[in-house]
């Protein structure tokens, strides 16, 4: 730090040291739900300044945050971009802005989630912002019958190539690769959130689930994962607070539930039909306006999809406080209601039983097989429960 000398009145010269610069954080997406509550939590614990550079901010935002207006659907939204982090200069940009849910408008979707992670990392570089953080979807491990138990960081990315949605999230992913080799200075570090699930989230998937009725496809009953969305502000404070994290990074609660027991829990009559005649009929009622999503995105509710959470564990320390039956149990109980029809209590410690069981099966399927007895030499794959 740079030391300066000052002369008081009298003669007498001190020295001065100017205070320690702010660390200051720059936020795109800060009006969305992962935003927003990370703009919270970042002002209050205090420490950083904070930048929003978005649309607007949200409704509830804090007092003492910087907005900058910026829109990444602009075809020249790096120039932008560059000219407001050359003026902000932010020790650390977080990228969140995206569209978590299926869009019919393609072209819109795709000129936020992918170009705009382009116009994103371009203008870093150039500006030479040191950390780029950015959100991403365990999605782009692609559905398919032959996937693993659980899916690791090492896993290639496999969605199915029509499903433009998680496409343009493998795009953005390939810009962040490419970001880091052109700027080897830079620390990129993408976040793989599992599926989100609150009572206060719209997105598709809570659509499926809060429906009286859904379209499933007979013979298939994956497993699922449903993240609290304060596990992944927890996931992306503790990113933030490690200052050369670099790479991808599984953001997954702890525990699975089978989709057919989701629907129970929330309520949902599911429609047993051949998966042929099934992809069908949801790719119809979303041309009509009025599925929640395209026919081929229907592998996730058909195949398994699990991301492990152990390197995020081992490197960030992370540790979700709920797991995949409370956040499920929390988000069905507040679209139930009182309802007198239904024993919540007894339903809620069978759902827990049936978790236990469940928890059992999976640790005897991923033991090795050297340790197991000779009655479990043939323990089942669950890659897809039926």
């Amino acid at each position: 730090m740079e030391r300066t000398r000052r002369r008081r009145r009298g003669g007498k010269v001190v020295d001065f040291t100017p205070p320690p610069r702010r660390p200051k954080i720059a936020v795109t997406g800060s009006a969305g739900l992962l935003g927003s509550k990370l703009v919270r939590a970042l002002a209050a614990r205090g420490g950083a300044d904070i930048v929003l550079l978005d649309l607007a901010p949200a409704s509830d935002v804090p007092g003492g945050v910087t907005h900058r207006f910026l829109n990444l659907n602009l075809p020249y939204a790096d120039g932008t971009l560059l000219k407001l982090l050359n003026e902000e200069r932010p020790d650390v940009l977080v990228h969140l802005a995206a569209l978590r849910s299926p869009s019919r408008d393609s072209t819109y979707a795709h000129e936020l989630n992918s170009i705009g992670a382009l116009h994103v990392l371009a203008a870093a570089g150039e500006a030479g912002v040191p950390r780029v953080l950015m959100g991403s979807t365990t999605l782009v491990y692609g559905a398919r019958g032959d996937n693993p138990n659980h899916l690791t960081e090492a896993h290639p990315l496999r969605p199915d190539p029509r499903d433009g949605f998680v496409r343009d999230f493998v795009e953005a992913e390939q810009h962040a690769k490419d970001h880091a080799r052109r700027y080897p200075q830079s620390k990129v570090a993408v976040l793989r959130f599992a599926q989100l699930l609150a009572p206060e989230l719209r997105d598709y998937r809570s659509r499926v689930f809060a429906s009286p009725a859904v379209i499933s496809l007979l013979g298939y009953d994956p497993l699922v994962q449903a993240l609290h969305p304060d596990d992944a502000i927890r996931a992306l404070l503790l990113a933030i607070d490690t200052p050369d994290l670099e790479g991808a990074f599984n953001v997954a609660p702890d525990g699975v539930l089978p989709l057919s027991t989701v629907y129970l829990l929330f309520g949902t009559l599911p429609v047993p039909v051949p998966h042929p005649l099934a992809y069908a009929l949801i790719e119809a009622s979303w041309l009509s306006g009025v599925g929640p999503m395209p026919g081929v995105h229907a592998h996730y509710f058909r195949y398994l999809c699990i991301a492990d959470n152990a390197k995020s564990k081992r490197v960030l320390g992370f540790r979700p406080e709920h797991t995949t039956l409370d956040v499920v149990l929390q988000s069905a109980k507040a679209r139930r209601g009182r309802h007198r029809l239904v024993d919540w209590e007894a339903l809620e410690a069978a759902a827990r039983v049936g978790d236990f069981d469940l928890k059992r099966i999976l640790e005897r399927a991923e033991r090795p097989r050297a340790t197991r007895p000779a009655a479990e030499t043939r323990a089942p794959r669950l890659s897809r429960a039926s």
